[in-house]
């Protein structure tokens, strides 16, 4: 099962603890920053290996990825400590709005990497040591306080490279996300148009008038057309089950994905499977 993770303001800052090595898989909703603070931790991005990390480092990971997370103890103390610093959107538009315009750099381009290692610094272990009465005790932290602390982390992300402007960014016009480049990277997710629109930087409005320029259909319709196309795919190239089929391609209900997939196809998924 993948952990949707959506940070409100009691939880921008996640700390996971565990005794023993495990496994989690999770949809970053947001911008975080990961830092280990005891143990190691093998990171996999959309199933993809990215690194191993251990004690007082720190990842970067941008928003709208599945992220598994394998976690090892240590064996100095016995257990796994890390935690998530999330940039949540509201936060970012009020540290852009800290900018002037020429502070911003001229000619930024998105970079293609979903992760970003940080540098061992001064101003790192400061940031996530001022964390540690709040990891150990549970406490809540006031909004002031944490909307500071969030503030620095982005400075450290911005300073590591400067291309991450244009994902932090991204609800500007200058570095606004492609929506079909987008929506086709995450069309097996339950996303809906107030989630598409937020998460490509538009306001809802902005967003279906964008879309309608880019295609026929309702961005629900295109989204099922996507999953039906991947399904049938899969379906002739793989012997996989039909219900892992039908999962992995977004789809939750096994009689609507039937009906949908004759609808357009002319025979059922079954039938399908046959011509494999």
């Amino acid at each position: 099962m993948i952990k949707l993770i959506t940070p409100n303001t009691d939880d921008v800052f996640v700390t996971c603890y565990h005794e023993a090595a495990g496994e989690g898989t999770y949809y970053i909703s947001e911008h975080a920053l990961v830092y280990v603070a005891r143990g190691s931790l093998d990171v996999l991005l959309d199933g993809k290996s990215v690194a191993t990390f251990g004690e007082t480092e720190c990842v970067f990971v941008r928003k709208d990825h599945r992220m598994t997370l394998v976690n090892y103890p240590s064996e100095e103390v016995g257990f796994h400590l890390s935690v998530f610093l999330f940039f949540p959107r509201h936060l970012l538009f009020e540290f852009y709005k800290t900018f002037s315009e020429k502070d911003l750099p001229k000619k930024v381009v998105r970079s293609n990497n979903s992760f970003l290692k940080i540098s061992r610094s001064s101003l790192l272990t400061s940031l996530f040591d001022s964390f540690r009465p709040y990891w150990k005790s549970g406490e809540h932290f006031e909004k002031h306080w944490i909307r500071i602390k969030v503030f620095e982390a982005i400075r450290l992300v911005l300073r590591e490279d400067e291309s991450t402007y244009a994902s932090l960014f991204d609800f500007t016009s200058r570095w606004r996300l492609d929506i079909l480049e987008f929506m086709e990277k995450n069309y097996m997710y339950d996303l809906s148009v107030n989630d598409l629109a937020n998460y490509t930087g538009r306001s809802v409005a902005t967003f279906k008038r964008d879309f309608s320029k880019l295609s026929d259909l309702s961005p629900r319709n295109w989204i099922i057309r996507r999953r039906l196309k991947a399904a049938r795919r899969l379906l002739l190239t793989t012997e996989w089950p039909i219900h892992k089929i039908m999962e992995v391609s977004g789809f939750k209900n096994f009689s609507h994905f039937c009906r949908v997939y004759r609808q357009l196809y002319g025979q059922t998924p079954s039938e399908t499977r046959k011509i494999n």
